[in-house]
């Protein structure tokens, strides 16, 4: 295809900006969004040496950020040893955990490897709230610990908070929590991967909307006192003045197998570790990932969306750009990669014909 500022037909660039590495399989939890069903150690994971190269090869295709998680991450013994590759690569690293190993000790560790961000699942609100979600009163130990990664003077400390219908109704507890503390709160919700994964804990279009209108309000009224991280599968090209400031801006389509990959600690590659086995590429065991990055056979769903989106999200006007926004979270609304339910601006027009109708 013909390229447009170093971009194909498809705003594909070649460039690798952000990936993320799960290094194991093995944890603690048994929580049911869990899309990579984590709880046991993979049997054919990736010795320290294959991870280097995986890393090297990062490197090598350009990638600004590399993020590590499990399972949980640092229940690998040689995790500090990947952490520390990253960084000698010249690539700013960020680490997620769900906090309830973390120990003085392993805390130590984390500032030796100086990350960029070092984030805490905590998907509760209260003691509660926490069991009902993961399964074990980890609610006081992760709170604190959010504290004391603050203390010890890391440059960025989140915690991420995944909605689902457990605890929706918890946004604004939440935004209480971390309103006038430098902790940064990552919002994301649900999507359907994983083989513990309950459909019953998706969202509803109406309940996302609603968690959409509050995460807006909540960005516009408490500026400079709360800072909320939108991930992607929030937007997309707002109508209202009421949303654009809660967005991710600029938007220019899931950023999955285009911009960004996940890998597996058996090393299998894909567009986003939120997906399912059956959106695996390929393995680095068989083909470097430079190789399976650059082969333009891969990643083919990911990267020519725009000219096969469906539904409302081949109508829009903006669906050259958008792309039906986030791979996941189209996945999990439609059964589909090219059409999203999870979209302000589709709730937006559907209130202004509703309006129009009364």
């Amino acid at each position: 295809m013909a390229e447009r500022d170093g971009k194909d037909a498809n705003g594909f660039a070649g460039k690798l900006n952000y990936a993320v590495m799960e290094v194991t399989n093995r944890c603690n939890l048994r929580c049911p969004h869990c899309a990579s069903a984590s709880g046991n150690v993979r049997p054919d994971e990736m010795s320290l040496q294959e991870v280097r190269t995986v890393v090297s090869d990062l490197a090598a295709l350009g990638c600004h950020t590399v993020a590590l998680l499990g399972g949980e991450v640092l229940l690998r013994p040689d995790w500090f040893d990947i952490a520390m590759a990253v960084r000698e690569e010249g690539m700013e690293l960020s680490v997620i955990t769900n906090g309830l190993v973390v120990t003085p000790k392993e805390r130590a560790k984390l500032k030796e490897a100086s990350p960029q961000v070092v984030a805490v699942s905590l998907d509760g609100a209260t003691p509660e709230s926490y069991r009902a979600t993961r399964g074990v009163d980890g609610f006081a130990k992760c709170r604190r610990l959010l504290d004391e990664l603050v203390s010890d003077g890391f440059r960025q400390v989140s915690a991420i908070t995944t909605f689902s219908s457990k605890n929706i109704g918890e946004v604004m507890l939440f935004a209480d929590m971390f309103t006038d503390t430098p902790i940064v709160w990552q919002v994301q919700v649900v999507h359907r991967a994983g083989e513990r994964f309950d459909d019953s804990l998706l969202l509803s279009v109406e309940q996302w909307r609603d968690y959409a209108k509050k995460i807006a309000r909540l960005r516009a009224e408490r500026r400079g006192r709360l800072t909320i991280g939108i991930m992607d599968d929030f937007g997309y090209f707002p109508l209202s003045r009421e949303f654009k400031g809660a967005c991710v801006a600029p938007w220019d389509g899931c950023p999955a197998g285009r911009y960004s990959v996940g890998i597996r600690a058996n090393g299998d590659v894909l567009s986003c570790l939120s997906l399912g086995s059956e959106f695996v590429e390929d393995n680095v065991r068989r083909r470097s990932l430079v190789e399976i990055w650059r082969d333009p056979r891969m990643f083919s769903r990911f990267r020519n969306k725009s000219t096969c989106l469906t539904g409302r999200c081949a109508k829009c006007p903006k669906s050259a750009e958008c792309r039906a926004g986030c791979s996941a979270a189209a996945l999990s609304t439609t059964g589909t990669l090219t059409e999203n339910l999870f979209c302000v601006r589709q709730i937006e027009t559907e209130q202004i014909l509703k309006e129009m109708v009364l």
